[in-house]
């Protein structure tokens, strides 16, 4: 074989540690190989450049569907699972996606096996079979993941906007394909239906061409062979070798890698071109047509190959290399020759959403000079003087973004989306008018800096702005850039192979990795022209709205109420009609309508303005002023050492009311660093309520209330420091504030240069307690948008979630819920009031139980550690001393240490929750079955017993091993639904209020009671999941059982080899080294958060060095020592007695097999609830996880028992809100948590 063409090397980032080499082989093909020292797993991937965008107007989603069916084996592997199979075995994973532009392929499996998992990965395009059978078969699956996505907002609005555009563009195309689209299933019952899915008088668009083919007849069943044969030109078409990009990396050296992937890849034929030279061989395909249709066969080959080939000529290239004439999909003819028109949709979800779009030219090649990266940077800025702080001190909004909603070689559509508050959708007429408003101010500066270029003496624009302030932009968003680039160590393998394969697609492989990152910008290279220009179409005669929300939809439906878009009067240019239209595939009804000529008079000149100034952003004050790394740092640390043991943190303050861990980083060279505050606190979700036996002592209790209360300030908080803090963000300090059971938790990392400093503002910031200052966050517009996003997101939880979703809702309501669930917690929300929120911030402070946790690490030496503790602890000691001032002396309650929760399911019972879905467009019932073990799980070799140990490392192997053959079997072959899954799941639960209670214990000590250690106990549990609107749930429950009863078949007849190669690679993955400061600190964060109070509490017999810091490493040791017979034994006790096993099965029921009736239709229904009242009831029959408590059997029941009497009362304090819960969540908001479209 030729040697291959060998490229430019490429330019990476100065913390960039792999080598590189780009080549191009004979047959055209790009490889990028990348050498990466630490990395213990080898990743590939394949990229094609077509996607939907070539997809035959006939065939819609055919991209889509040659993406699925390349994984179901090839000349070389037949066997449909083998590849699935291989990966699973040896700690590896798959996956694959298809976009307008590209199909691409990506895999990691562990180094050792990287060769043979190539060679299986190769083969889909050397020789795909694409059987018939595989093809009737996987078109189900695609047509569940199009049903999955019919409930999600974001789709059905994409396919709203791709109704609005020309239909002649490639971006109008139905990407994904459904059953109807892609008749391939000839199975009994299946071809009407998918002839007429859509409406029942739909012409499915190949029957024309089948008639051609069969003399004028249409036999509905050669639509199958016609999509395979569609199927297999469009691989003949596409996946040739110069129209693909593949990166290989791994531990490997590169002339490892190039040994390998040269004479796989190089084997890779071009088909189409063979064919059009004559040198095709017809069976090459794998068809085992018969003689008799032979002929009809060659026919159908030749006419889908036709098709094929003509719609390729309807995506444009996608290099930049290429030279592309701009067409944009949108333009005002469309919708009645004037804009701007307002589209208006109905959301799934409670949402009030307005964006703006305008068609630009596209930048697709000058990435690094484009002119809507600036703009995108004005838009969508965030501090004084952007459109978000003037339209959020009105309080109208809740956020926005600005960017590219669509970039391609040919167009791109920039998007400004903003979500509206209540007040906000009454304005959105404002609101937009303050966006073209600012645009305005945008092209003001832009001209004057035009005009001054040359003339010295002019130097301020007429609105007061400099005029070299966009070039100072500039050049501040190119230096945060270059920054980014030289300061970001290499992540994962896994997601570093598809983005780079992409980009060499589109820029080449010389700055597939530098692309956007200017590093040859700077103020002089401002694209100030065309800035200028781009910045005139942001006008409101080329841009088109979208309004989503339920307020909207009913103002369209009063406006229109009585007339039918094809009889409505007011009709543009051409054929366009104004009112409700409805979308083709997800029938997704919208309306487009005119806008007031006066309001588009208002937001053309500016008329109306308001006093509030719009202005440039200001020179970003977050920006580092020093790179240097710690002095204290040896000479050996200041390289990437990422295979370095990573040594724990040191306790190098241990006091009462506060403990500070440290850690100098010597691993990652970078410098950065991250501290995480952990006020523990009970007052987060309890109130102290009377204790069971009326004594003097109050004990903390569960308040759904108060935890509601929480949740709205550290919202409230994150709402009202958007400003503030927005250059912070670009800066790269990022920051969260979140509420847990243990408390309040406030992160922050990025630079270490700024990163006390800006902790210590946040806190103070949190820690102002003056509700009447200026200065507070408290105020009424940040809890008037905080309760609004709380209020419609619960009100709409239910009516908008997927079945898989509600149906792991309801389980977590009966297993880790100690509230009433999502509608209890609506009327609480819905109650609060700014004073509640007030009063509940000074109940945090006044409590003396309060303990600092803090963990601060990176680049950071032990005396500013030191420095910024005793800062942190300053104010939090002088804010709880301002409130406890003004206080009585405190009431006296039982200690206890706050902390996560979870109920201990009763052996043999099988509970079950069986609810219908009350999400109007959700097809698909779910079914999650749990198995919980009633052996404590591992926690650290000194505080778990060999038992626990040897249990969790059997069930961790376990879950591994079962979910391949799972999605295999109920997938692949029985095609249940989209979504096949099954993972092993770990939870913890501390001990609650009731053990803590020193009146109940009996033993005593000379100086009166024995204070009850805290402890959180690990719990296992075993999940499978399936998402389906195949079969009824109960069914699925069915086969799910077979399936485990089947598997334990081959558990037996597995053999030691196979159960060294699960255990290898698991244990492997669990012991791969961290390759981010950021993933270190959570890690870390998370034991001393868990078992800090357990290890360091007075008489415990621990100490700080029995923390787990080292489990990975003992967890891969016992799973390497696990025997067959003893992963039997952990397998029958866990999934196979009925009568002692731990199971909680959830149903959810869609619109296809519906919950008829008041009992569920399974025959094994043992312990059935089918109401929340039922589901609460059961509740309270359960305990909490604790090694002090169990169950007992007598007779044919189960009854508590416990060590202590205090155990009776643990199911009435227990467990952890899932309303509030998801809410909490949500409101662990910072800078970094909100995707921007920039």
């Amino acid at each position: 074989m030729t040697k291959p063409t060998y490229l430019p090397p490429i330019i990476k980032g100065d913390a960039d540690y792999r080598t590189y080499r780009p080549l191009v082989l004979e047959n055209g093909i790009t490889i990028l190989l990348a050498h990466d020292p630490q990395s213990k797993n080898f990743a590939a991937s394949v990229s094609v450049h077509a996607g939907a965008s070539a997809d035959p107007r006939a065939l819609p989603g055919l991209a889509h569907f040659c993406e699925h069916m390349c994984f179901l084996g090839s000349k070389a592997y037949p066997e449909e699972n083998e590849y699935k199979q291989y990966l699973a075995q040896h700690g590896g994973k798959s996956n694959a996606s298809t976009s307008m532009s590209h199909t691409t392929y990506q895999f990691d499996v562990l180094a050792d096996y990287g060769e043979k998992a190539l060679d299986v990965f190769s083969n889909f395009f050397i020789s795909p079979l694409f059987t018939p059978s595989g093809t009737q078969r996987e078109v189900q699956a695609v047509d569940s993941e199009n049903s999955k996505n019919l409930v999600s907002d974001g789709r059905r609005r994409l396919q709203v906007l791709k109704s609005l555009a020309d239909e002649k563009h490639h971006f109008s195309k139905f990407s994904t394909g459904n059953k109807f689209t892609l008749p391939a299933s000839t199975s009994e019952g299946n071809v009407d239906s998918e002839l007429g899915t859509q409406t029942s008088d739909k012409k499915h668009p190949l029957e024309d061409i089948l008639k051609d083919i069969n003399g004028g007849e249409y036999n509905k069943t050669d639509s199958a062979e016609f999509v395979r044969a569609a199927l297999l030109a469009f691989h003949e078409r596409h996946y040739r070798p110069e129209n693909m990009t593949a990166v290989m990396i791994g531990p490997q050296s590169l002339d490892e890698l190039e040994a390998w992937v040269v004479p796989r890849f190089g084997q890779i034929p071009d088909r189409w071109l063979n064919k059009n030279d004559g040198e095709g061989k017809d069976d090459e395909d794998g068809n085992d047509a018969t003689t008799d249709n032979s002929e009809k066969w060659q026919a159908m080959k030749r006419a889908a190959a036709q098709i094929v080939d003509e719609s390729s000529a309807d995506a444009p290239p996608i290099s930049i290399q290429a030279a592309v004439e701009p067409s944009s999909a949108f333009r005002p003819e469309l919708q009645g020759g004037k804009w701007p028109v307002v589209v208006t949709t109905k959301p799934v979800q409670s949402v009030r959403k307005l964006d703006l779009m305008f068609p630009l030219p596209p930048t697709w090649r000058t990435p690094d000079q484009s002119p809507t990266s600036l703009l995108s940077h004005l838009f969508g800025h965030e501090g004084p003087g952007s459109p978000y702080a003037s339209l959020q001190d009105k309080g109208w909004i809740t956020s926005l973004s600005a960017g590219n909603r669509i970039s391609g070689p040919d167009q791109a559509l920039f998007q400004i989306g903003i979500s509206l508050t209540a007040d906000g959708e009454k304005h959105w007429k404002e609101v937009a008018k303050v966006i073209f408003d600012y645009g305005k101010m945008v092209c003001s500066v832009s001209e004057a800096s035009l005009a001054s270029v040359g003339d010295a003496n002019n130097d301020t624009c007429e609105n007061g702005e400099s005029e070299n302030e966009l070039r100072r932009i500039w050049d501040e968003v190119a230096a945060l850039d270059r920054l980014r680039f030289h300061q970001t160590s290499p992540g994962g393998v896994y997601s570093f192979a598809p983005a780079v394969a992409q980009s060499i697609s589109k820029f080449g492989a010389e700055n597939c990795l530098s692309v956007g990152s200017r590093l040859n910008e700077n103020g002089d290279t401002l694209p100030l022209e065309d800035t200028l220009k781009f910045c005139q179409r942001m006008i409101p005669e080329n841009c088109f709205i979208e309004r989503s929300s339920e307020g909207a939809w009913e103002e369209m439906e009063a406006l229109y109420e009585g007339k039918h878009s094809t009889s409505e009067s007011s009709v543009g240019n051409g054929d366009f009609v104004f009112g409700k239209h409805t979308e083709q595939w997800y029938g997704v009804d919208y309306f487009v309508s005119r806008v007031d000529e006066e309001d588009v008079l208002r937001w053309e000149t500016g008329a109306g303005a308001d006093e509030v100034a719009l202005h440039l952003p200001k020179p970003n004050r977050y920006i580092p002023r020093s790179l240097e790394l710690c002095e204290d740092l040896p000479e050996d640390a200041k390289v990437q050492r990422i295979e370095k043991p990573i040594e724990p943190p040191k306790l190098i303050v241990n006091k009462p009311n506060g403990r500070l861990w440290w850690r100098l980083d010597d691993r990652y060279a970078l410098p950065k660093a991250s501290v995480t505050l952990l006020l523990r606190t009970a007052t987060a979700e309890n109130k102290l309520q009377p204790g069971a036996d009326e004594s003097a002592n109050l004990r903390w209790d569960y308040h759904g209330e108060t935890s509601m209360q929480s949740n709205f300030l550290t919202n409230i908080f994150a709402d009202a420091m958007a400003q503030d803090t927005y250059d912070s963000y670009l800066a790269g300090l990022g920051w969260s504030l979140s509420k847990s059971s243990s408390g309040f938790t406030l992160s922050c990392s990025g630079y270490s240069d700024r990163l006390s400093d800006f902790a210590i503002k946040l806190l103070t910031d949190f820690c102002h307690l003056d509700g009447s200052s200026d200065e507070t966050f408290l105020k009424e517009s940040h809890f008037i948008t905080s309760k609004d996003k709380f209020v419609r997101g619960m009100r709409s939880y239910l009516e908008s979630s997927r079945a898989d979703s509600l149906a792991l809702y309801y389980r977590n309501l009966l297993l880790t819920s100690k509230g009433d669930g999502i509608m209890k917690n609506l009327e609480l929300a819905e109650a609060m009031k700014l004073t509640d929120v007030v009063n509940q911030q000074q109940e945090i402070w006044a409590d003396e139980n309060m303990v600092v946790e803090m963990f601060y690490t990176g680049n950071v030496s032990q005396k500013e550690a030191e420095l910024f503790f005793d800062q942190t602890m300053d104010i939090i000691e002088k804010t709880q001393s301002k409130v406890l001032q003004d206080r009585a002396e405190q009431t006296k309650c039982s200690p206890w240490v706050p902390g996560p929760f979870e109920r201990r399911l009763p052996p043999g019972e099988d509970i079950e929750l069986h609810f219908a879905s009350k999400n109007p467009k959700e097809e698909n019932g779910a079914v999650i079955v749990t198995y919980q073990s009633q052996v404590e799980g591992f926690k650290g070799k000194s505080l778990s017993s060999e038992e626990s140990l040897q249990q969790s490392a059997a069930i961790r192997l376990l879950c591994k091993m079962i979910k391949e053959p799972l999605f295999n079997e109920l997938r692949t072959k029985q095609q249940l639904g989209y979504i096949v899954s099954s993972y092993y799941d770990v939870n913890y639960s501390s001990r609650q209020t009731d053990f803590f209670d020193s009146s109940l214990i009996s033993n005593t000590t000379t100086t009166g009671h024995i204070q009850p250690a805290p402890r959180t106990t690990s719990i296992d549990s075993l999940v499978v999941y399936v998402l389906s609107q195949k079969e009824e749930p109960s069914e699925v429950a069915n086969r799910i059982d077979d399936f485990l009863l089947n598997f334990r078949s081959r558990l037996e007849e597995m053999t030691p080899s196979e159960l060294e190669d699960y255990s290898d690679s698991l244990a492997k993955a669990l012991t791969k080294p961290i390759r981010k400061l950021g993933d270190e600190a959570s890690i870390h964060m998370a034991k001393i958060r868990r078992y800090g109070p357990q290890t360091l509490f007075e008489g415990s017999g621990h100490s700080v060095d029995d923390l787990p810091w080292d489990n990975p490493e003992v967890m891969a040791g016992a799973i390497r020592k696990l025997e067959r017979d003893f992963v039997l034994q952990v397998y029958d006790s866990l999934v196979m007695k009925k009568e002692s096993r731990s199971r909680i099965t959830s149903f959810v029921y869609g619109k296809t097999f519906p919950l008829v009736g008041e009992k569920p239709s399974w025959d094994g229904a043992r312990c059935p609830t089918l109401s929340m009242d039922e589901l609460m009831k059961k509740r309270k029959s359960l305990i909490a996880y604790d090694p002090s408590s169990n169950y007992r059997k007598v007779g044919s029941l189960w009854e508590m028992l416990g060590k202590h009497k205090t155990t009776m009362r643990y199911a009435a304090t227990a467990a952890a809100l899932v309303g509030v819960g998801i809410w909490g969540t949500m409101a662990m908001k910072g800078r970094g948590d909100e995707k921007r479209q920039k």
